[in-house]
């Protein structure tokens, strides 16, 4: 195979928690077209889920298999690839050297994406799908992913997500936890259908009238198989009574009778009852009579963001309007001002925006900095006395749509520092940081405090903002008709540790409307 046959190819390379998968596109006409595709079976997932670890021989193997496919990529002459874990090396206690010695052995570069960013990308393929499909039906739509050891569920409201979560439980993960159980109970489907139970039941679905119901995951091909479903332009559309039928009838069968009963081997029967039992946690109180299953994956995500330049920008818009969407809605069940969190995050972007020769931040800052103004108030609803660690402890323990834990510490420390307060970079911490890590922080935090002080009286004085930089100030001028001797003093409270980080000194002029 000749390089210059195929220039615009690229490569996405999955491990996953019960195979390596390869696939290589290139674009033609606008249009992705799949090359090649390797799959190889290897259980990491099974040795994760019970020993914690990846073994010596299940890493030579895994390393073995990968060389094979990074031969086949030299031969398409690909450069550009993306190498992706998900839940089985993420949650693997010998991370960080199975990585080292794929670095080192295979020259490959893996991420390990979290749950949240695997769910977000399947999410963004999945929605684009319905949306041309336009088989939706008005309401909220309840999407949930069920990965081999993760579950993540997320809520449609027809315009954005407004609700995220993810659970540490999968259909491969759920079955062997239980499997020593499996021998000593009678009634095995009961104790699997209470443990999950125990821990749906604090999703409070209840809260949404769900009138569409969206699963993916490596079982629903074989589910709709069995249901009887041919796919319609790439989404397989399943009645829930049939799903509700076919768990019925698979519950009541052990492993070898289900694989004999429907031609699969005993080891997917096994995760295949686990998966049902997923899926019909989720279908339960719902009031659709449909599933969509649309058949994308996580490496159509990857791919498109490789070949396509466009879709980048767009999956960031994508993950923006999400996350905020998500954060607001968990500001208003804390009770926060909508009006003041709007104010802050208003002029924290403005003068994010104009320091950027200075700061060197991106996007995915910029969002938490706005995050951060959204949130800083819902620690008010569990102490007002300890407000500031309380939104700490919230933020950093919410899940909200699209966003890392990386990204969700980052915003908490930004949102618990109000005029009162700087960061330590002394305490224990900080100190485990990596400098680059504290620098952002300090950069985000020095601009999270000037905007906040500038609507400290929660009353939204200021009308609008403009940030000039001059010299060794930068001058910010606000337009307002009231007295602002409050903000003005919250101001200077906040501008010492402001000079600290970026060596400017701010400068506040009112500069007053007419009324």
């Amino acid at each position: 195979m000749n390089k210059r046959k195929y220039p615009k190819a690229a490569a996405v390379i999955d491990i996953g928690s019960s195979e390596l998968r390869l696939r290589i596109a290139q674009l033609c006409k606008g249009k992705i077209c799949e090359l090649d595709r390797l799959a190889y079976p290897l259980a990491l997932g099974h040795e994760v889920f019970t020993k914690g670890k990846i073994s010596f021989e299940c890493f030579r193997e895994m390393s073995h298999a990968l060389a094979g496919f990074t031969s086949l990529m030299k031969e398409y002459g690909i450069t550009q690839y993306r190498a992706v874990a998900t839940t089985a090396l993420r949650e693997a206690e010998n991370r960080g050297f199975v990585l080292d010695q794929l670095k080192v052995q295979n020259n490959l570069h893996v991420d390990v994406l979290e749950a949240d960013e695997e769910k977000t990308l399947i999410y963004s393929e999945i929605l684009t799908a319905l949306q041309n499909a336009g088989v939706m039906q008005p309401g909220c739509s309840l999407f949930a992913f069920i990965g081999s050891g993760t579950i993540g569920t997320a809520v449609y409201d027809g315009s954005a997500m407004v609700y995220s979560q993810n659970l540490p439980i999968g259909a491969l993960k759920l079955h062997d936890m239980l499997g020593s159980v499996q021998e000593q109970a009678e009634d095995f489907s009961t104790v699997v259908e209470e443990y999950l139970r125990s821990i749906f039941v604090y999703q409070n679905m209840a809260q949404f009238d769900l009138h569409n119901i969206i699963l993916t995951g490596n079982d629903m091909k074989l589910i709709a198989k069995l249901c009887g479903v041919e796919e319609k332009k790439g989404i397989f559309i399943i009645p829930v009574q049939k799903i509700k039928a076919l768990y019925a009838h698979v519950r009541t069968l052990r492993p070898d009778r289900i694989a004999q009963e429907f031609g699969v081997t005993e080891n997917s029967a096994e995760i295949l009852y686990s998966a049902l039992a997923i899926y019909m946690q989720l279908i339960r109180g719902a009031t659709a009579q449909q599933v969509f299953s649309p058949k994308v994956s996580l490496w159509d995500a990857l791919m498109r963001q490789l070949l396509q330049a466009k879709s980048r920008t767009e999956y960031t818009a994508y993950v923006r309007t999400n996350a905020i969407s998500c954060a607001s809605r968990i500001a208003d069940k804390y009770r926060c001002s909508r009006a003041h969190a709007d104010a802050v995050r208003q002029i924290a972007c403005t003068m994010f925006d104009r320091l950027k020769p200075l700061h060197g931040l991106g996007k995915e800052q910029r969002l938490e900095l706005e995050l951060a103004a959204i949130l800083h108030e819902c620690g008010h609803y569990v102490s007002v006395k300890d407000h500031l660690e309380a939104s700490f402890d919230i933020i950093r323990q919410t899940d909200i749509y699209g966003i890392t834990s990386r990204g969700l510490l980052r915003t908490a420390y930004v949102a618990c520092y109000n005029e009162y307060s700087v960061p330590d970079f002394r305490k224990v911490e900080y100190i485990s940081m990596p400098e680059s890590e504290r620098t952002v922080i300090a950069k985000l935090v020095a601009i999270f405090r000037l905007a906040n002080a500038l609507d400290t009286s929660h009353k939204q004085k200021i009308h609008s903002i403009k940030v000039r930089l001059m010299d060794d100030q930068m001058i910010v001028t606000a337009e307002t008709n009231q007295n602002i001797y409050l903000e003005n003093w919250a101001f200077e409270q906040c501008s010492v540790f402001f000079k600290e980080v970026f060596g400017l000194s701010p400068v506040l002029k009112i500069k007053q409307t007419l009324i």
